[in-house]
């Protein structure tokens, strides 16, 4: 029970959660959504007696989640829920299906968030046990179009939501977030013509600050989307670590790797071995640049301390930047560019070896 010994405060909230059906022993994981949109883990707890306990410190306009890492036994999915100081969050479950857990709490953004989720419990609830169906028939192509279905649905209910709400909340701009990334990523024009057009009509306070300039950037990308085939657009200055802006336009002629990564991010740092051997291994055939989307203060922190042998930048921009004119599922992201600045390859995710076998297709 690592999460439990923390004494409660004012500034805390606490989360108390009883499952029935589940055996003891799984271990439940807290994580957080941040402003730039990367997820952080707070803490892990373990399943005992049916019950599992966090305390951790509230954030304001912070999302917060519970998932388990066992994916045998659960679903991909997340619990979602919003906090403030104070708080007590108690959460029941009767099965494995996460995302629909009864979440009971009196913090005004959960009520908001929750008068929404009411209305799509039912479809993700079958997103769920499609995602199980396919872990046992492992067919793709069903999994795919019954995914793509159920996210249709979701989408057509989070719309009508969105418009008949009277005011910006924090669960209102998640939603658009989410709304907007799930269009994207299934390239789902209609969709994303209707979010454009509810974005329009939002006040510009909401547009600039973190989240509402990744929702602009992820509906309206400057430069429009990049795909293989495309010319890599070199005019794009990026920050160095040691403060110094830079412009990619000096890789002119070069192979080139990118690699779009974050320090909260552990499928990032696991590829970290096989991008250093390349370096090593394929110095003077191309060069690889690392394009870290944290905030400046914290890359330069973390890059001080985790150097590198290969280009570290970052744009400044976060999650808002050249990442979303490429259409990956999230990072890490990578893209092979030719030496006559052509897109060669673009993929998202890391498994041992992946980097290396895609390079020696591309080139």
């Amino acid at each position: 029970m690592a999460a439990c010994c923390q004494e409660p405060s004012n500034e805390n909230f606490t989360v108390t959660g009883e499952l029935e059906n589940v055996d003891d022993g799984y271990q439940m994981l807290l994580f957080k959504s941040n402003l730039d949109g990367s997820t952080a883990t707070i803490a892990i707890d373990t399943l005992v007696n049916g019950r599992f306990e966090f305390t951790a410190p509230a954030e304001t306009g912070v999302q917060f989640h519970i998932a388990s890492p066992q994916y045998e036994m659960f679903s991909s999915m997340s619990l979602d829920f919003y906090v403030e100081p104070g708080a007590e969050i108690r959460i029941a479950g009767k099965d494995n299906l996460i995302k629909n857990w009864t979440v009971k709490s009196r913090v005004r953004n959960q009520k908001i968030y929750q008068s929404y989720f009411d209305q799509v419990a039912d479809i993700y609830r079958e997103l769920q046990l499609v995602e199980f169906e396919y872990r046992k028939t492992k067919d793709l192509d069903a999994f795919l179009a019954e995914s793509r279905a159920l996210n249709s649905k979701v989408d057509s209910v989070s719309i009508k939501w969105l418009k008949s709400q009277r005011k910006v909340t924090e669960p209102w701009i998640d939603l658009m977030g989410r709304s907007s990334h799930v269009a994207k990523m299934f390239k789902d024009e209609k969709t994303l013509i209707e979010l454009r057009g509810i974005w329009d009509g939002v006040e510009q306070r909401f547009k600039d600050n973190l989240k509402g300039k990744t929702i602009t950037m992820t509906l309206q990308p400057q430069g429009g989307p990049l795909k293989v085939g495309d010319m890599f657009p070199y005019n794009t200055d990026v920050h160095d670590i040691n403060g110094y802006c830079r412009s990619l336009s000096q890789f002119k002629g070069t192979h080139m790797l990118l690699y779009f990564n974050s320090y909260g991010c552990k499928p990032c740092i696991e590829a970290k071995k096989e991008l250093a051997e390349l370096a090593e291994s394929m110095k003077g055939i191309i060069e690889i640049i690392g394009l870290n989307v944290d905030a400046l203060d914290v890359w330069k922190a973390k890059g001080k301390d985790n150097p590198i042998t290969w280009y570290d930048f970052n744009e400044g921009k976060e999650s808002y930047g050249m990442n979303l004119r490429f259409k990956t599922m999230g990072i890490p992201a990578f893209v092979i560019i030719s030496k006559e600045g052509k897109i060669l390859d673009v993929w998202s995710g890391y498994r041992e070896g992946v980097i290396t076998e895609r390079l020696n297709n591309a080139i």
